[in-house]
């Protein structure tokens, strides 16, 4: 596979991680018990849809082509503390994840979109360790 295809594959499975984290922080906030920690995780799953979109817009910049969606698989553990431990350990993959494909990018613009992103994973690690730590 060539640098572009994997690039292209990178970008899809962040995509997808993006879209199944919407979908995490809802169930989450649903599942938290405190007002604050509702909002905070709600905070985060809006911030992850525009994630999604930033990256939809670097996906279809290099392809060309517009998105297929797809809804992602998705597993949680049934207790809220699990669930913030799993959050916690697919925000540190996700953050190393986008830190690879920042790496194979050669766009400035498409860097610096990419470094905004990480730096809001990095921040919701922070603030889930915050929860988990009041759990």
């Amino acid at each position: 596979m060539d640098d572009h295809a994997n690039l292209i594959e990178m970008l899809n499975a962040a995509m997808q991680a993006q879209r199944r984290s919407v979908r995490i922080y809802e169930i989450m906030a649903n599942a938290a018990i405190g007002a604050k920690d509702k909002d905070m995780l709600r905070t985060i799953r809006r911030e992850e849809r525009r994630h999604y979109y930033l990256l939809e817009g670097i996906f279809e910049d290099l392809t060309g082509e517009a998105v297929l969606p797809q809804r992602p698989a998705l597993s949680m553990p049934k207790y809220f503390p699990d669930m913030l431990k799993t959050a916690i350990c697919d925000k540190l993959e996700v953050i190393d994840h986008l830190e690879l494909i920042r790496s194979e990018m050669n766009c400035v613009r498409q860097r610096d979109l990419l470094d905004i992103i990480i730096s809001d994973q990095k921040e919701h690690a922070r603030i889930l360790a915050a929860i988990y730590g009041r759990q």
